[in-house]
Formats: structure tokens, C-alpha cells, sequence
């Protein structure tokens, strides 16, 4: 029950709702969610180091680059409360708006251009 309330918890942040529901897009490098969500990448950073701890995200490293996806529950309740939230809001006007700036964003653009302006 625990587990389950640190979830409902975690994902009851608008921005970490965002990210979770950006992933459900497709898979995604920091950059280019930063760049989606007008975060900084150490922002987002910590929102994902947050959804991985729960076990809702997982990450993948290609090269210097991590990428991001969403990661499968073992718990039920939580399995059944991730597939609840991947049901929902696909007609909120954020969550559309957010989708759309995915599909325009080119990772070796924005990820040069915010590395640049950030460090």
C-alpha cells in the first residue's frame, strides 16, 4: 500500500504526469522532454530519477545519451493504476500540445542547443 500511495503521489505532479504521458508516446532522451515541457534538463533529470525509483520508467544508454521509456509494473494495483493513467487525458489540451512538440523535436538539435545554453 505504500508503494502504491508514493505512485499516486509521484505522478499527481503535473510535470511528471507530462513526462509519463510524453513516454507513452515514444521513447525519449532528457533533452528532448526538456526542450517539449520548457524545463531544464536537471529538472526533468530529477522527475525521472523519481518515476525510475517507483519502477514506472526505465532508462537505456545509448553512448553518451540515456533513453527513456515507460517500464511495465509488477504490482498489480500499480500495473492497474498505470494502465488507467495511459487511458486518460488524451484529449486534454496540454497533453495534445505536448505530443505534437515531441513529433517536431530532433534530439541532436535540441540536445546540442540546450547543453549549450545550460552549462
Amino acid at each position: 500500500m505504500k508503494k502504491f500511495a508514493e505512485v499516486l503521489k509521484t505522478l499527481g505532479e503535473e510535470n511528471r504526469l507530462r513526462i509519463f504521458k510524453l513516454l507513452q508516446e515514444r521513447p525519449a532522451y532528457v533533452c528532448e522532454i526538456a526542450a517539449v515541457l520548457g524545463l531544464s534538463m536537471g529538472t526533468v533529470s530529477s522527475h525521472l530519477s523519481r518515476l525510475k525509483y517507483l519502477g514506472i520508467v526505465k532508462d537505456e544508454k545509448e553512448g553518451i545519451k540515456i533513453k527513456y521509456s515507460l517500464l511495465e509494473p509488477t504490482e498489480p494495483e500499480i500495473k492497474a493504476f498505470i494502465r488507467f493513467l495511459k487511458e486518460i487525458g488524451e484529449d486534454w489540451e496540454t497533453i495534445k500540445k505536448d505530443r505534437e512538440s515531441l513529433k517536431r523535436v530532433k534530439p541532436e538539435d535540441v540536445c546540442k542547443k540546450l547543453k549549450t545554453e545550460q552549462f
